[in-house]
Order: structure tokens, then C-alpha cells, then sequence
């Protein structure tokens, strides 16, 4: 009796394992019988999307530019007219255009039902570097685009004193990029006149050559908390009557401004009153 019994707890085990196998397999069959359904159906729809004329590309629209046309921007894009904005591959089209050197980076986006959307974001050049004998832009992060040619309608510094490694590695370079991107874009150092020149050292730290004959000797940091220190002093000479062009300043140290005028031998000059500086 004992054996009966146990034999038909095995079967009864067996029974229930099959049973719940079958319930897995229906259940896994199901599933992906949907799945395909559906990918039957997406596929379907889409392509019945791609192939209507009511998502044909009417218009392209590219925004940003600054150096580059439209025109640059379009034959790079390679999209045409008419085609169909489902169909376009966005990706693919970002690859195109990115490989122009003045492009950073692009957005494609899509208006429906016509209108594809090419927003270009253009690398500002900051200075020019000198690698063999050619001159090269570099943008605000440091990073060498574009040979320097003659089309190109740029007013930029040079940068000095640096080699090729140090100008992706050199933290002095970015903060003097930093410096150079906030000077431009601000009027505020406007009567310091253009930099012409800027020098990276590795032991006197950073000085600017402006084109009215001002140099500035500026350390390795606080750059425009110095130059702002200078500027009252600067107005204080002229209101003395001491021309302010071909000087030689030293704001290397924030606690004081030391000032030499060039080609001249150093003296002190001392007043009475007011004011005193090292020239």
C-alpha cells in the first residue's frame, strides 16, 4: 500500500511539472507571437508613413551661423527636398556636418509635417598657435580646428611659449582662453586697446602685448581681478599728465602694481601728493 502510494506522488509530481511547463511554453508563445505581430505592424505602418507626401521635407531650416552659409551647412547636411522627414537619419546627418572644422556641434530636429531644423552651434576661434610653420585657430577649449588660411577674415592674438603637447594638457592655456572669451565679450577692457600677443611661461606665468605698445605681466591667476586694479591707476597717470602707451606692467603680485616704461631706464618719481607708482 505504501509503495501504490508512493508511485502516484511521483506521478502526481511529474503531472504538475508537465503541467506548469505547458503553461510556460503556451505562455513564452504568446508572448512572442505578439511581439512579432506588433513588429509586423510597426513595420507596416512606417513604411506606409515614410511614403507619404504629407511628411515630404518642404523646407530646411538652418540656424547658428556666424563663419559658415547655409549653403556650407546644406551640401554637408546632404538631404534633399522632398524627401521624407520620417526617413531621414539624424545621426548620419550630425556626422556629415560635424566633419566641416567650424562645426562644433549640430541638432537636427524635425517640425512636423515639412520642416527639418539644423541647428549649428560654430567654434569661436579665441588666438592663433604656431605648429611647424603654419598658423592654426583654437577655440575657447583649447582645441586646434582649422589651419589658418587665407579666407579666413580673423583678428586673433597669437599664442607664445607653449608646445603642442602642453596645449590640450596645459591648465594655464584654458584659464588664458577663459580670460581671452571674457574679454572679447565685455567692453570693459576696451581702453587696454587689441592683444596682440599672449605668452604662456611656465615660471613667469601669463603676459598680454596690447596693440597700443601695453604690456602686462599677469601671473599664473585672478587675471581680471588684476586688470581691473589697473585701470584706476592707469587714469590716475593721464589725469598727471604721464602718457600711458609703451608701459610695462607687472600685476603678478595682487598686493601691489609695479609699472616700467619701456626702453627707458628705470627711476622713481615721487610726489608730494597724491600717488606713486615704479616707472
Amino acid at each position: 500500500m505504501i509503495k501504490k502510494t508512493g508511485i502516484q506522488t511521483k506521478q502526481n509530481r511529474i503531472r504538475r511539472r508537465f503541467s506548469d511547463f505547458s503553461d510556460d511554453f503556451f505562455s513564452a508563445f504568446v508572448l512572442l507571437s505578439a511581439t512579432v505581430f506588433l513588429s509586423v505592424i510597426f513595420v507596416y505602418l512606417y513604411s506606409v508613413l515614410i511614403s507619404m507626401p504629407y511628411f515630404q521635407i518642404k523646407e530646411i531650416s538652418v540656424r547658428g551661423l556666424k563663419e559658415l552659409t547655409e549653403k556650407d551647412v546644406l551640401n554637408s547636411a546632404n538631404v534633399k527636398i522632398t524627401q521624407n522627414i520620417l526617413s531621414v537619419n539624424t545621426d548620419a546627418v550630425i556626422r556629415r556636418v560635424c566633419k566641416n572644422q567650424w562645426v562644433e556641434n549640430v541638432y537636427v530636429g524635425r517640425e512636423l509635417p515639412g520642416r527639418l531644423v539644423l541647428e549649428v552651434k560654430e567654434r569661436t576661434p579665441m588666438a592663433l598657435v604656431k605648429q611647424a610653420d603654419d598658423f592654426y585657430l583654437m577655440d575657447a577649449k583649447g582645441y586646434v580646428f582649422k589651419k589658418l588660411a587665407k579666407s579666413d577674415a580673423v583678428d586673433l592674438p597669437i599664442i607664445t611659449g607653449i608646445t603642442e603637447k602642453e596645449q590640450t594638457t596645459s591648465p594655464l592655456l584654458l584659464n588664458t582662453l577663459m580670460l581671452l572669451k571674457n574679454m572679447s565679450q565685455s567692453g570693459e577692457y576696451a581702453y587696454l586697446g587689441i592683444i596682440s600677443e599672449v605668452n604662456i611661461d611656465s615660471v613667469f606665468g601669463l603676459s598680454l602685448v596690447f596693440d597700443k605698445g601695453l604690456y602686462l605681466k599677469l601671473g599664473f591667476d585672478g587675471f581680471e581681478n588684476k586688470i581691473r586694479k589697473l585701470k584706476p591707476v592707469l587714469t590716475d597717470l593721464e589725469n598727471r599728465g604721464m602718457k600711458t602707451g609703451y608701459l610695462h606692467v607687472d600685476l603678478s603680485d595682487e598686493s601691489k602694481v609695479t609699472i616700467k616704461r619701456k626702453n627707458v631706464p628705470e627711476i622713481v618719481e615721487q610726489e608730494n601728493k597724491g600717488k606713486h607708482y615704479l616707472i
